[in-house]
């Protein structure tokens, strides 16, 4: 009888417990990047230093990994990079005769960006430029 009761005591435990899921929101690292900034370009091919303003913003998709930067290059033209984790990858890409690749990181809350344009609708030189994008 005292097994019994035993048993039942701790059936009736078990079944009185209830299983709680949490479910977390998914970090979305693209936050780390989204904001509007203002751009220091070095060029290292013309030996000329740049200023200007860029937005970046993240696609509407949840899942994505995609951000946009607007104004890129200081020519008015939006591009897209991947983002993974504190990175971002600027694919091999053409934007309105612009030829663009190259990579990124956060460091602090600015862009730090290394990547080369090259302008197919003249015979230029490709520009490769070295750039810190400030926070504002």
């Amino acid at each position: 009888m005292k097994k019994a009761l035993l048993g039942l005591s701790l059936l009736l435990l078990m079944s009185s417990c209830d299983v709680i899921y949490v479910e977390e929101a998914p970090i979305d690292s693209r936050n780390l990047f989204t904001g509007r900034y203002e751009v220091e370009e070095y060029s290292e091919t013309y030996d000329e230093l740049t200023l200007y303003d860029m937005r970046v913003v993240k696609d509407g998709d949840l899942y994505s990994n995609v951000i946009y930067l607007r104004n890129f290059y200081g020519a008015d033209i939006e591009i897209y990079a991947n983002v993974y984790g504190d990175e971002l990858r600027i694919p091999r890409q053409t934007v309105n005769g612009y030829l663009i690749k190259g990579v990124g990181h956060i460091e602090y809350s600015d862009i730090v960006l290394t990547y080369s344009v090259e302008d197919l609708r003249s015979n230029s030189y490709i520009d490769f430029c070295n750039t810190v994008a400030y926070r504002r």
